[in-house]
């Protein structure tokens, strides 16, 4: 079997103590714990989800972003709350092995595959972050072996079922793959690669059409997040059955997402009206007439899918992608205290735009979508700030944190980050080590590297290469001493259609709020910014342009949701 180049540490070894880590704690506090998630079992409980909706997914989503968040705060008290929602969840399975919420007459059918997906992804990520439960793995063999036999390897493909054309059925496949590398089992592994081979969608083989770069928008029905799964799915497949053409696959897709579909703010996804469909964003972020912009959803997934990437190929253009996602489009998707999420960023990402806190998707239900995986979104910060390697370990976050691991003989050791990263540039390193050893550390260095930024160990300037990792194999002791020097000076950049300015400082974008000032109000073409007094406790990051006109970061831009905060991203030129 492969293996990926890094690998996540285990729970609790990565504390951040920076922006990423309070919202993390924020959002943990007041809205994971504060979920009622008995209601969310219901329908499993009961089978009565019998209109062909999604209230099926609620749980799978929200008790994965409570373990993701639990792995990185390591919160007894949600600890004690996912506890004893995996078994009341558990207490629903029937002897055939079914969980769904919906009746017999109606499996199969309707978003009935996609909501089993995310009750095996929840458990499984229960057995593999917190405790091997054999009775978890058992209930998650016991559910895909029932689906089996509705829809056995000899019988109709998995793309005939359920919606998007069999994207959504097909993207139980990363699930399929989990439950085989953790039982062993081969009919599991077997079973995948039949979903591989029906190409996922009835319009096409949609990793041959990858392989062949026809564009994500043109790729199945192009609905963003169940493609991007499907995809994940099989890089997950591919570390079982390592064959080159589908890491072309995986690869292919990554460049043409990046390249086609990433907005500024490192979201995605338009066209319809809560933006979730791939529809050439890139080039489209700036019109009025693609739909609504940036699902949570999308983002999320779009996170965990950069996660697979920079895992299995120790791509920092996946680190680089993930970082500028988690400081804009996530951040900036939350409430301040954490405890609400938008469903799509404000549309477009021109004009005069306000973030709305995401509705009842299903009217008295009381959830969203991109509610349940906001959180997720954000833990993903901490789950992929310090990776491990078998050699050392990699360290693709800057903002305070503390990191414990073991060094390759076994020795424990501690990395501390101090300073104020993404707001301030100056990052101080520092380990912590009983004794000198031999092991690597990957330092990332973003893509934006540019100007008076500098790296220095022990006082000396190293090289580097932007967008690539920095590899140090040396005898580490406690008396090191790494400095990072990033430059962030804001620079103005074009829109990819050219009709509007952006302004961005090192990973974090820029935009006019009405607190500070008229939106969508033309901005000056010399360049020249300067640091400005923050007002208050409602911005990260305020800087002046050369007319006066104030800006502030994405994340804090219309942060009170209401109708009366605006924004502006993408600027008029003078």
């Amino acid at each position: 079997m492969n293996q990926d180049r890094f690998h996540s540490l285990p729970a609790g070894a990565v504390q951040l103590r920076g922006t990423m880590g309070k919202a993390l704690r924020q959002t943990t506090e007041n809205r994971l714990k504060k979920v009622d998630y008995r209601k969310l079992v219901d329908p499993f409980r009961f089978r009565n989800e019998k209109d062909n909706l999604w209230r099926c997914e609620f749980w799978g989503k929200i008790v994965r972003s409570a373990i993701l968040a639990w792995h990185g705060t390591q919160d007894a008290e949600l600890l004690q709350i996912i506890r004893e929602t995996v078994d009341d969840m558990l207490s629903t399975q029937t002897p055939d092995g079914c969980i769904s919420s919906y009746p017999a007459e109606m499996q199969t059918e309707g978003w009935d595959i996609w909501g089993r997906k995310y009750v095996i992804l929840a458990l499984l990520r229960y057995y593999n972050l917190i405790e091997r439960d054999e009775r978890v793995l058992k209930a998650c063999c016991g559910v895909l072996d029932h689906l089996m036999r509705q829809i056995p390897p000899a019988g109709q493909s998995m793309p005939h079922y359920g919606w998007h054309e069999g994207l959504a059925a097909c993207s139980i496949l990363g699930a399929v793959c989990g439950v085989a590398a953790a039982s062993g089992e081969q009919r599991y592994r077997d079973y995948a690669r039949g979903i591989v081979d029906s190409g996922c969608s009835l319009k096409h083989n949609i990793f041959q059409a990858a392989r062949r770069h026809v564009p994500p928008a043109e790729i199945g029905n192009g609905k963003a997040y169940e493609m991007l799964s499907c995809f994940q799915g099989l890089s997950e497949f591919y570390l079982m059955e390592p064959e080159e053409e589908y890491l072309n696959a995986v690869m292919e897709l990554f460049r043409m997402v990046r390249e086609q579909e990433i907005f500024i703010t490192g979201g995605g996804g338009l066209k319809d009206v809560v933006g979730e469909y791939w529809y050439y964003g890139a080039m489209r972020q700036t019109r009025d007439d693609s739909g609504n912009h940036g699902e949570t959803c999308v983002t999320a997934t779009w996170l965990h899918y950069c996660d697979r990437i920079l895992k299995l190929t120790g791509s920092a253009t996946a680190a680089d992608c993930m970082e500028r996602a988690f400081y804009n489009a996530m951040l900036g998707s939350m409430k301040p205290d954490g405890s609400w999420y938008i469903h799509a960023n404000p549309s477009p990402l021109s004009g005069a735009c306000f973030k709305q806190a995401a509705p009842d998707q299903l009217p008295g239900f009381g959830e969203d979508c991109c509610l349940a995986q906001g959180p997720e979104g954000i833990a993903m910060a901490s789950y992929t700030a310090v990776l491990g390697s078998p050699d050392g370990i990699v360290l693709n976050a800057y903002e305070p944190l503390v990191c414990s691991f073991r060094t390759p003989r076994g020795q424990t050791a501690r990395l501390e980050v101090r300073g104020e990263y993404p707001w301030k540039g100056d990052v101080a390193v520092t380990l912590h080590l009983d004794k000198a050893e031999e092991f690597a550390i990957r330092f990332r260095i973003p893509c934006w590297w540019k100007g008076n930024s500098a790296f220095l160990l022990n006082g000396g300037k190293l090289e580097v290469v932007p967008g690539d990792y920095l590899l140090l194999k040396r005898n580490w002791s406690h008396t090191d001493k790494i400095e990072l020097r990033f430059d962030l000076t804001p620079e103005l950049v074009l829109s990819p259609d050219i009709s509007r300015t952006g302004c961005v400082a090192g990973p974090v974008v820029l935009a006019q709020d009405s607190r500070l000032g008229e939106v969508n109000r033309p901005i000056p073409a010399d360049g020249i910014v300067q640091d400005a007094e923050t007002p208050g406790d409602e911005f990260h990051l305020v800087k002046r342009l050369s007319d006066g006109t104030l800006l502030c970061d994405y994340a804090s831009a219309g942060n009170r949701f209401s109708l009366d905060n605006r924004l502006t991203v993408w600027m008029k030129k003078k």
